[in-house]
């Protein structure tokens, strides 16, 4: 099976398995135990912490590690609603992730304002000095990249503008991570990342927060930020997986061989469509609005001929209605439905690419033919 779903989970990739096997092994310790063999593990622990923090230009005290980016971003929320005025509101960009919206629905309930996007998804940075003038606002969140479409936002000239504001500014920055430069991250109050998308395992994250943020209780791990027992092989998978990716350095090779896939499915299906096809984007993704047929029988005829992909964020999987994403870039419920989303890797190959072109060709095809024969033809 051909996988194209990794802005959904990432392969663990070897270095992550072959450090998460060594801690496993040599290091299960309890990092917190006062053993001199569990501090050895502590070492070792704040040696990753230190790393990972140089691997995104950060301070080594601001890093804690966490589950994951969904909980980073619910402990941000959390934290800033406790120590902000209750009447100050919070502004979003429209095309945020489900773990950030309905996070400050939950602790800004009633106080959540959605700042402006083009038909891109992107948020005009000149419109946010406006905002930020006319209301009392605790946080600004906005994404470094979109899950769904691949879509980069000015998260940077943004932090920027909070900064000269003294207003806190947060980026979730789980899809940039792995696959764009991760050293600028300083801007940033706040920000929130997941190993297993950029190859390391599920289970493991980072926060990274310019204040004292006390989330989970009942022990005095991570500073007393974080109670509980540190998983140390997930974030020496974690850095491993990091470090291997910041490697990679620039990646024209993979964006030539997506785009390349992009034109032959343009050339060969009429009307299909590309969406942020002209803005900036992660390399590895294509939001394809097709010409016909709902998004789930595309998935299941691609899975039947052999290529794995999605219909959008799989932390959406599920829900009622079209996709807040889709909808904000203003696409109506019945387009929206026919979204389907591609996500290649560092490793996914220019002949992958172009197999998976054939593979869409075919399913249209056959989509086309189910459809004839199940027409009901009357005399």
């Amino acid at each position: 099976m051909a996988y194209f779903d990794n802005n959904a989970t990432t392969r663990p990739c070897e270095v992550a398995l072959a450090a998460h096997s060594e801690a496993l092994s040599e290091d299960w310790r309890n990092p917190s135990a006062p053993s001199s063999a569990a501090a050895r593990v502590r070492v070792k622990l704040d040696l990753a912490r230190e790393k990972l923090a140089a691997c995104l230009g950060v301070s080594p005290g601001t890093v804690s590690f966490t589950s994951g980016a969904t909980e980073s971003n619910n402990a941000v929320f959390s934290h800033i609603s406790r120590h902000a005025s209750p009447h100050s509101r919070v502004l979003l960009s429209p095309v945020e992730h489900p773990s950030v919206r309905e996070a400050a629905s939950r602790y800004f309930s009633g106080r959540v304002d959605e700042l402006p996007a083009d038909g891109s998804g992107i948020v005009d940075p000149s419109t946010l000095a406006p905002a930020l003038d006319a209301t009392q606002v605790a946080l600004v969140s906005v994404m470094a990249a979109n899950n769904e479409t691949g879509v980069i936002q000015s998260w940077d000239e943004i932090a920027g503008i909070c900064r000269a504001h003294g207003v806190p500014f947060h980026s979730d920055a789980t899809q940039w991570l792995g696959k764009l430069p991760s050293s600028k991250f300083d801007a940033c109050d706040y920000l929130s990342a997941s190993a297993h998308k950029f190859g390391g395992l599920k289970g493991v994250g980072i926060l990274k927060a310019s204040t004292e943020v006390s989330f989970i209780v009942g022990g005095e791990q991570e500073s007393g930020r974080r109670a509980g027992t540190e998983n140390y092989p997930g974030v020496a998978a974690m850095l491993a997986a990091l470090e291997e990716a910041d490697s990679f350095g620039e990646t024209p090779t993979l964006e030539q061989a997506r785009n390349a896939f992009e034109e032959s499915l343009r050339a060969s299906i009429p009307g299909i469509e590309v969406l942020g096809k002209n803005v900036p984007r992660l390399w590895n993704v294509s939001a394809l609005l097709m010409p016909r047929f709902d998004n789930l029988r595309w998935v299941g005829k691609l899975e039947k001929i052999g290529h794995e992909v999605s219909t959008g964020s799989a932390c959406a999987t599920g829900k009622d209605g079209p996709s807040h994403v889709s909808a904000a870039m203003g696409l109506s419920p019945e387009q929206a439905r026919r979204v389907v989303r591609v996500s290649g890797s560092r490793e996914t190959t220019p002949a992958e690419w172009s197999g998976l072109a054939d593979a869409f060709r075919l399913a249209y095809a056959e989509l086309q033919a189910d459809s004839s024969s199940s027409e009901v033809v009357s005399i």
